[in-house]
């Protein structure tokens, strides 16, 4: 009787799995990685592939005796791949089979480019939609906070500018106004006025004495003084915001 031990061979095979595995997985996650990047690794990815894809399918025309010339083979594949239309008259079946492959590539890189510029498009009006881009304005009138007395307060910032050259308000909305993050991105030290609305809170006061001390500690502060205006609802902390404004 013969009997034959086969889990080495069983060990062996589930280690090469698994090393395959990896290797797949690892390329997957470099690639996720670089695509991350957008057009900036993308738009040379492509270019690198067409060239690549032009080299190979030139050579090909070339010694397949389509053309007696190489820069005429490279000139006809680079056509192909923009342009499907320049096969249409070719003949024989086995250029005609070629050049489907080169359109089928063409078309291919072009769908993925065409896909990644409207990815980064969409991505870039979400972005401004949001608003977190970065303000660059000068002489401009800074509103934080969010009210119902606001569209008020626009129309009198808007008669008070007519005589003004392309006036500008910038409104942010968000949770915290005191956040350095995106006081940054107002342009403070080109505003020619800051108003800050008291938001719909407990004790809002505090809220509006700590976006002062944030505005004038901000670290990026230039040797300027502020025209703020800030709603204080309670009396009792209006000489607190006014020692704020001097801090």
């Amino acid at each position: 009787m013969k009997i034959t031990s086969t889990n080495g061979n069983v060990s062996r095979l589930n280690n090469d799995n698994k090393t395959l595995e990896y290797i797949c997985s690892y390329i997957k996650y470099k690639f996720d990685n670089l695509f991350a990047h957008g057009l900036i690794f993308i738009i040379p990815l492509l270019t690198i592939i067409s060239v690549f894809i032009i080299l190979i399918f030139s050579i090909i025309y070339y010694y397949t005796k389509e053309t007696d010339n190489y820069k005429d083979a490279l000139w006809q594949t680079f056509t192909r791949i923009l342009d499907p239309c320049a096969a249409a008259h070719d003949e024989g079946v086995k250029h005609r089979l070629i050049s489907g492959i080169v359109i089928l590539c063409g078309l291919v890189i072009v769908a993925i480019l065409i896909g990644a510029i409207v990815t980064f498009m969409d991505e870039k009006l979400n972005e401004l939609k949001k608003g977190h881009t970065t303000v660059i304005e000068k002489n401009h009138t800074i509103i934080l906070g969010w009210s119902p007395k606001i569209f008020d307060i626009i129309n009198e910032l808007i008669s008070a500018n007519e005589n003004q050259r392309n006036p500008s308000i910038v409104i942010l909305t968000s949770k915290d106004n005191s956040e350095i993050n995106d006081l940054n991105k107002l342009s403070l030290n080109q505003a020619r006025s800051i108003i800050i609305l008291a938001p719909e809170l407990n004790n809002p006061d505090v809220r509006i004495i700590k976006t002062i001390l944030a505005i004038r500690n901000n670290p990026r502060r230039n040797n300027i003084n502020f025209h703020i205006v800030a709603e204080i609802k309670e009396q009792i902390n209006l000489e607190a915001a006014i020692i704020a404004d001097f801090y």
